[in-house]
């Protein structure tokens, strides 16, 4: 019997079909598109072939609410270890193009976790500029998260790994060559523009410094 205590619904129930950028509608999540488990663990990827489409409205919203007092929590932090500038509240930017991102979120999630209800604990977009990195960490009060790979700014031809995001926790097991329990090897997802990654919060995760 379905447990009571338990929403049928969550945030995935009132996602539109599609949303408006700049004219066009585009779906919220396109048809064919898969997901791909990475790392035999709990990742899934998803990379979406209409992020051109979306790309330079969704670049200007993060500026702007970069910019607006209202998205930031006291003041924006700008220590370079921090995961750069943050902007948080996508679903409230009023920006077409986040909403779509926001949406495509929630259905990734859907999706990965049996189709149960889902919700947004919290919400942000990360700046990067030159110097800036994250040191590890995990996320609290969630199951998931998701990272969409908006724009990888400039290569460093010195480090292939510059700006990458890196996993490296005993408990994914690629990451436990070549002695169980221990990680040695870290796991660095490839993050094209329009890819869309979930991964369990609990995963002990950075960000390389990016120049």
């Amino acid at each position: 019997m379905p447990d009571p205590t338990f929403p049928a619904a969550g945030d995935e129930a009132a996602l539109p079909l599609s949303v408006s950028v700049d004219g066009v509608g585009l779906p919220v999540w396109p048809e064919g598109q898969g997901t791909e488990i990475l790392y035999g663990a709990k990742f899934a990827g998803t990379v979406f072939a209409d992020h051109a489409d979306y790309a330079a409205p969704l670049i200007a919203a993060v500026l702007a609410a970069e910019r607006d007092p209202r998205f930031h929590y006291g003041p924006n932090i700008t220590t370079r270890g921090t995961c750069g500038n943050k902007a948080y509240d996508l679903p409230l930017w009023g920006a077409p193009a986040a909403t779509l991102v926001h949406a495509r979120a929630l259905k990734l999630a859907h999706l990965s976790l049996g189709r149960s209800p889902v919700f947004a604990d919290d919400t942000w977009a990360s700046i990067y500029r030159d110097g800036a990195y994250c040191v590890p960490h995990s996320h609290l009060r969630s199951e998931v998260s998701i990272v969409y790979m908006l724009d990888p700014g400039d290569p460093d031809p010195d480090d292939p790994h510059a700006g990458s995001l890196c996993f490296n926790d005993p408990r994914i097991d690629y990451c436990c060559w070549p002695e169980p329990g221990r990680a040695t090897r870290p796991a660095i997802p490839r993050m094209l523009p329009g890819t869309m990654l979930l991964f369990a919060s609990a995963y002990l995760h950075h960000v390389n410094p990016y120049r």
